[in-house]
């Protein structure tokens, strides 16, 4: 199968439809453009023109990430960092970002997600202390956050 190919204006165009609709990062649109065929040299003139025009903005890209993956798929703010710094969102931006969060609801959020997980397993309070923590790290959740909701658990047993 051929991959398309876009002159950069056909891939402004498009980039200004999608971005219309969705967030992206300007990561994620490089990429895109890189599948599309659109020459290296063309990318920061597209970029800084989604930029002017408002279609792209890392910054609001990340709060609605940061946002989203919280309340909808509730990953940790480990989880969500990394991932971020996986699409080259710089650590600054994701520092002030993860600091608007409503510490309370977060951590109402992953305590909520661990008690779910607690109550369908089965074995010694060691082991059932050891998966949960497996548990809340595949999640992203905070090393503090989890001793935290085990160390109250432990004092209502």
């Amino acid at each position: 199968m051929k991959k398309p190919s876009y002159t950069p204006a056909e891939a402004l165009s498009t980039l200004m439809k999608q971005l219309s609709t969705r967030e992206m990062c300007s990561w994620d649109v490089e990429q895109l453009m890189k599948r599309w065929g659109v020459e290296k040299p063309e990318h920061e003139a597209i970029l800084e023109k989604l930029r002017s025009d408002g279609f792209l903005d890392d910054g609001r890209y990340v709060r609605a990430f940061v946002r989203d993956k919280i309340r909808f798929d509730h990953w940790g703010l480990v989880k969500i960092s990394y991932m971020l710094k996986m699409k080259g969102i710089s650590g600054s931006l994701i520092r002030e970002t993860t600091a608007e969060i409503d510490r309370s609801e977060y951590r109402a959020m992953v305590f909520h997600e661990l008690q779910k997980k607690k109550k369908g397993l089965t074995g010694s309070p060691l082991e059932i202390t050891a998966r949960l923590f497996r548990y809340g790290s595949s999640r992203g959740y905070e090393l503090d956050v989890m001793r935290d909701f085990l160390g109250e658990r432990e004092q209502e047993d």
